[in-house]
């Protein structure tokens, strides 16, 4: 995968993770539903972190090179 994708990735995971924050403050899903998204937010936000984590080891070894 390439770098450019990386950001578009990263890109639309941070766009589903508002999206999912905005519901859960609405209140107006059911508890299920809740737990449901909060479950989705969770995958996503560990997706993020990773490509994150990667982009920072790139860096350091850009800076070590």
């Amino acid at each position: 995968m390439t770098q450019d994708n990386d950001l578009e990735r990263f890109e639309d995971l941070i766009i589903r993770l508002e999206e999912i924050v905005r519901q859960l403050e609405s209140g107006n899903l059911s508890l299920k539903e809740s737990l449901t998204i909060f479950q989705e937010a969770r995958q996503l936000s560990e997706k993020a972190n990773l490509l994150l984590n990667q982009a920072e080891d790139l860096l350091n070894a850009e800076n070590e090179a």
